[in-house]
């Protein structure tokens, strides 16, 4: 009889729209049940390989590369580098997940963690068996999107993000001052806010010149571009360029701290002013640009020059040169009178004729020093040739005494001298005997004599 299959119960995991939740189906019963065997032991487990199984369970896709959104409580940054703390949610029902951010992972982060920051962290769930607690990996912290505090994160990361390309701050030597006498000024700015009137109103006072409007959204979604499109329209059409905003909050202001709005003012080819806010107001454009002033109206007063100041320079210029002008004529009549009196005919000879003596008196004395000139190197020459002619003529003796020195040792050192004597040079074939040692009985010699040379055939040896 063949066996029949065994009853079999499935566990499902069902997710939809309302959340997870685990379904129970119901068993398939078999109609011929095989017979019952007796249940066996459970497995008891080790605390470890408990653990172990916990982990496995955690290591899933759903808690894997996540994304949760919080407050941060119990901050706890450690020596060592890594960043403890708990993520919290407020609400009907309070909940929190601790986290730990490595070091590895927390030397990237680009603003400073703190309590009570929304955050948004990336990650995945652990468990660490040591303690036997569950915590969330963190890899990435982001602000929140909402509130002040999300955006001042925001603002942090995105200066980060400008230094490390080099866009900000931007540096002295690159800082361009606006023309002196500019004949276009471009303004970005809401055309309805009274930003423009009060640059109009100041251009106007202190130096009337055209104004070219480049009207731009400067709050709101959307208004970085609208900036950005105006900055780059007025490219190439003025001279100067104020980029302004009145007053407002941190969140009011917030778009002049964009990346593209930033990037947008350091690539301008015309100096650009920065006037967003008030003067305890500061954007992330402040940096790029090349002069930053609190105001829309202090912006005015720096690009143009004031005409009354101007006018009044004039004035003293022109003072000045006229008492210039008057101090020179004077000088140069009384120049004048002084030249004339010079070329009067009667002075003139007179001149003449002192320069005549001058000039005698000079060339009887250049004629006497060269006279004494010539008859002292006379002198010099004859007494140096006379020192000559004497050093040569002892020069000569020595050099005879010398010469008969060297004859006579010369002479001393010829070897038929001795023979003069009464001496005779013993050879044997050529080879001068100098030792008895050197002969034997019959050898033939030659004997050379002052006269000489007489062969003798040897006798005896003593």
């Amino acid at each position: 009889m063949a066996k029949k299959a065994p009853v079999q119960a499935t566990l499902s995991f069902d997710e939809s729209e309302s959340g997870s939740a685990f379904s129970f189906i119901s068993p398939v019963v078999d109609p011929n049940p095989l017979p019952k065997k007796e249940p066996e032991a459970p497995d008891v487990l080790s605390v470890s390989e408990l653990g172990e199984r916990i982990k496995e369970v955690l290591d899933c896709e759903l808690l894997t590369g996540i994304t949760v959104t919080g407050e941060v409580t119990g901050y706890r940054p450690n020596a060592s580098g890594h960043l403890y703390f708990s993520l919290t949610e407020k609400g009907d029902t309070d909940a929190a997940v601790a986290c730990v951010m490595w070091k590895y992972a927390a030397k990237y982060l680009a603003f400073p963690l703190k309590d009570g920051l929304a955050v948004n962290v990336t990650g995945y769930v652990d468990f660490y068996p040591p303690s036997g607690r569950m915590q969330f990996i963190v890899k990435k912290i982001e602000p929140a999107a909402g509130g002040k505090t999300g955006l001042y994160l925001q603002k942090e990361q995105w200066k980060k993000q400008l230094e490390a390309e080099g866009t900000i701050p931007r540096p002295e030597s690159e800082k361009r001052s606006p023309p002196l006498f500019p004949k276009c000024v471009g303004v970005v700015t809401s055309k309805t806010g009274s930003v423009l009137q009060d640059i109009r109103n100041v251009l106007s006072r202190r130096y009337p010149l055209p104004i070219l409007l480049a009207p731009a959204q400067v709050q709101g979604a959307g208004a970085e571009v609208s900036i950005v499109s105006a900055i780059e329209s007025l490219q190439g059409k003025v001279d100067v360029i104020i980029v302004a905003r009145g007053g407002g909050s941190f969140e009011d202001l917030f778009v002049f701290n964009h990346p593209d709005v930033v990037r947008a003012i350091r690539r301008s080819a015309v100096p650009i002013i920065s006037a967003v806010g008030h003067e305890t107001d500061t954007t992330l454009s402040d940096y790029a640009s090349d002069r930053r002033v609190p105001t829309p109206s202090a912006a005015a007063e720096t690009v143009v020059p004031d005409r009354t100041v101007l006018l009044n320079n004039l004035e003293d210029y022109r003072r000045r040169m006229h008492d210039r002008a008057r101090s020179i004529i004077s000088t140069n009549r009384s120049a004048v009178a002084e030249l004339k009196m010079r070329v009067d005919p009667s002075r003139l000879s007179r001149r003449l004729d002192m320069m005549q003596q001058q000039t005698a008196d000079l060339e009887e004395r250049i004629t006497s020093a060269f006279s004494r000139r010539i008859k002292g190197e006379k002198e010099s020459v004859a007494l140096l040739a006379e020192r000559i002619f004497k050093g040569a003529e002892n020069r000569v003796k020595t050099a005879v005494l010398e010469l008969s020195t060297q004859k006579e040792k010369i002479l001393a050192c010829d070897p038929k001298k001795p023979l003069e004597r009464g001496y005779a040079l013993v050879q044997k074939n050529g080879t001068v005997i100098r030792s008895k040692e050197q002969l034997k009985k019959d050898d033939r010699l030659t004997l050379c004599l002052a006269d000489g040379e007489v062969t003798a055939t040897v006798e005896n040896i003593l």
